[in-house]
């Protein structure tokens, strides 16, 4: 199993503080044989670990990012950017009552 294939120029996808199990493949990431999508893609990891994280054996596209450079992904307004409609707060609102 592959963390991400940029299907076109200008992906991005930051995994960070993930678990990985083993059946991610060591390359950790596919370029769906679309070699031009390597250079604009931003496939990014942050202090992962398991048996999946295999960070000397990632495609040469990819990279770890150091504590500076993730800060700015791990930001509660990257992820939920709408102050006046915080969808991801709502979500974290709705409770499941433990006896469903």
């Amino acid at each position: 199993m592959f963390l991400g294939r940029p299907w076109g120029p200008f992906g991005r996808v930051v995994f960070a503080y993930t678990f990985m199990d083993r059946c991610i493949k060591p390359a950790g990431w596919h370029n769906w044989d679309k070699s031009e999508n390597e250079r604009t893609a931003c496939f990014y990891e942050y202090r992962c670990s398991g048996p999946g994280s295999h960070p000397s054996n990632r495609v040469a596209w990819c990279r770890q990012l150091l504590d500076v450079e993730a800060e700015q992904f791990l930001a509660h307004t990257f992820i939920d950017p709408d102050l006046d409609r915080p969808w991801l707060l709502q979500m974290m609102a709705i409770r499941i009552p433990a006896s469903a």
